[in-house]
């Protein structure tokens, strides 16, 4: 439809403001190799029907002469496309990304403390996208005699009846001339050879022959061929696709094209040297329908540098008006290599959003997890999300829901607050990178909330693109404790502080010396090192069946009816077998035979 929005990667959202990461688009290439979209990342700034949307995309595959196809609502303009630094992307992704952290039990016996030091609340933690054969020669009619008249013979009159009218190529550019192929082929043997002419200024052709044509729109062509006995009539279309733009950005060559047929763009990019794949056209149809745009990027593989097999390409950001807040999905799905994740950051002034025609979740979140989660963090958490989802088929996961304070209200550094914050969070400038600069008003200031949505899909698993609509405040994942214990799961609020956030716990393993000793105080290490904080980032690329989640987590999941793997039961050693029995065996011997004998000696003595 009409007001659709672009998509591609990581979604951050300013209304009134991520696989392997997911592709809105498709890749297309001068190569016959595979190509595949693991991942993206998109974030969108959203005020009224203003939409800001940067896009992060992982693409695989061979660097030579690729290109993205993103479907767009409306023609954008050289001045509406940038790049954004990279660095931006990774400072909002860790402030989002699920985060593990780690307690020690503080000395139940403290020594005392000025009374501003007792005081102590981790929730005021701030860090701070063949030819055609040549047509076979027209057949000729046989001069075998039909009759004769004054001793001469004469042919009978045959009218044409036309089997076949095509065009080569099916696809053109829009006011471009372009050498067209006509082939014209014949149900019957026509007598004498009909006289060709094909409408739209095209004039007279024969089979085989080649001439320009210029087309502003999409046309369906008539060519009449006639003889003496009469006229046959076909038509053929011819599908125009019109490039709407045209400009270089960073290392992108970009086109804008508009067509009124999903065959017709297929066709297009075909003869314009791209492989498209397979099942493209049947997923480029509602869009076109729909009157939506399409950004090409083609990428200059001279600029790009290939890390870990994947392009590291430079995030893109379009500034567009749309009625709807829509993100288009089904297109990436084209280049999925099974699963694909999508990771969307909304940014917004004051709320969160979540997705209107799919089911929401949160992810459980504020619960301990055993040790070795430290060096298995992305695949812990990869498994506890593929569990989540199975409990909750075709479900979207919101992962992050926070409030950021600005310089009106400063809080720490740059006014970001979190419990406990990552190592990288966002500086001053990040939120005009990403379109604040457009869309003013607070978050110009760093007053945002982040809404974090991870969503997870083969090509059978999403039948609409994602639709989003606001959502209610929700708190969760802190460090917050209460009569019943740790706060878990999300519950309603005034203010948005919600989390996916995991806690490793080391008891206490010194001396108590005091009678009244203080238990479950939590706070850094004993040597008063900084507590690290991981965050789980592409978890897209995570190791998956192969770590059992029930097995590294310390309590029950109620949430999505998992249960932590039961410990094994105790089992009493056996007795001692082998050498070592056997000397025990023969030592047992050896001290019952002493005892005998000195009870034996013991009696010679009494009979003495």
């Amino acid at each position: 439809m009409r007001g659709q929005v672009i998509a591609g990667a990581t979604l951050a959202l300013v209304v009134s403001a991520a696989v392997a990461d997911a592709f809105c688009g498709f890749y297309v290439s001068g190569s016959d190799k595979k190509m595949f979209a693991d991942a993206t990342n998109v974030v969108i700034m959203r005020s009224g029907t203003r939409t800001v949307l940067s896009m992060q995309n992982d693409y695989r595959g061979p660097l030579d002469d690729f290109a993205m196809v993103v479907p767009v609502p409306v023609v954008l303009k050289e001045s509406d496309v940038r790049v954004v630094p990279k660095p931006v992307f990774d400072r909002l992704d860790s402030l989002g990304s699920p985060r593990l952290v780690e307690y020690w039990e503080q000395d139940p016996c403290p020594a005392p403390q000025p009374a501003y030091e007792k005081e102590y609340s981790r929730s005021d933690m701030v860090m701070k996208a063949p030819s055609r054969p040549s047509p076979a020669p027209m057949t000729k009619p046989s001069d075998a005699p039909m009759g004769s008249a004054g001793g001469r013979a004469q042919r009978m009159v045959v009218a044409p009846i036309l089997a076949s009218f095509d065009v080569s190529p099916p696809s053109i550019t829009a006011d471009k001339a372009t050498m067209m192929t006509w082939g014209v082929q014949y149900a019957n043997e026509p007598w004498p050879e009909p006289r060709c002419v094909v409408d739209h200024g095209v004039g007279l052709v024969s089979n085989g022959s080649t001439s320009a044509l210029t087309l502003k729109d999409s046309a369906t062509l008539t060519v009449t061929c006639a003889n003496s006995g009469g006229q046959s009539v076909k038509q053929a279309r011819v599908n125009v696709v019109k490039i709407e733009a045209k400009f270089d950005v960073a290392e992108y060559q970009i086109l804008i094209l508009s067509a009124k047929e999903a065959t017709g763009l297929d066709s297009w990019l075909k003869l314009n040297g791209y492989k498209i794949p397979a099942d493209a056209e049947p997923l480029l149809r509602p869009y076109v329908e729909g009157g939506s745009k399409f950004f090409v990027a083609k990428v200059d593989p001279k600029k790009v540098q290939m890390v870990d097999g994947h392009a590291a390409l430079s995030p893109l950001r379009f500034q567009y008006d749309s009625e709807e807040f829509v993100l288009p999905i089904r297109l990436g799905m084209a280049n999925s290599s099974g699963k694909q994740d999508l990771i969307v950051n909304v940014l917004s002034p004051d709320r969160r959003y979540e997705v209107a025609n799919y089911k929401n979740v949160v992810i459980p979140t504020n619960f301990d997890v055993k040790p070795s989660v430290k060096t298995r963090f992305a695949e812990f958490y990869a498994a506890l999300f593929d569990k989540t989802v199975e409990a909750n088929p075709g479900a979207v996961v919101t992962e992050y829901a926070w409030q950021a304070f600005g310089q009106a209200q400063q809080v720490g550094i740059y006014g970001v607050t979190c419990d406990p914050c990552p190592s990288v969070i966002p500086i001053d400038g990040d939120m005009m990178q990403l379109g604040a600069d457009v869309i003013g008003g607070p978050i110009t200031q760093g007053n945002y909330v982040l809404t974090r949505l991870h969503a997870r899909y083969g090509k059978s698993d999403m039948k609409d693109d994602l639709r989003f609509r606001e959502a209610k405040p929700i708190t969760g994942g802190r460090e917050m404790w209460s009569k019943q214990g740790l706060e878990y799961g999300a519950a309603p609020a005034s203010q948005n502080n919600f989390q996916a956030r995991y806690a490793i716990r080391y008891w206490w393993t010194g001396a108590i010396k005091c009678k009244n000793p203080q238990r479950g105080v939590w706070g850094g290490p004993p040597d008063g090192r900084g507590s690290q904080v991981l965050a789980a980032s592409k978890t897209a690329f995570a190791p998956r069946g192969q770590l059992a989640l029930g097995s590294v987590i310390n309590r029950d999941l109620w949430e999505i009816g998992y249960k932590k793997a039961k410990a094994p039961p105790r089992v009493n050693p056996a007795p001692p077998k082998g050498p070592k029995a056997m000397w025990f065996g023969g030592g047992a011997l050896v001290a019952l035979s002493l005892v005998g004998l000195g009870w034996m000696r013991a009696r010679r003595r009494d009979h003495a």
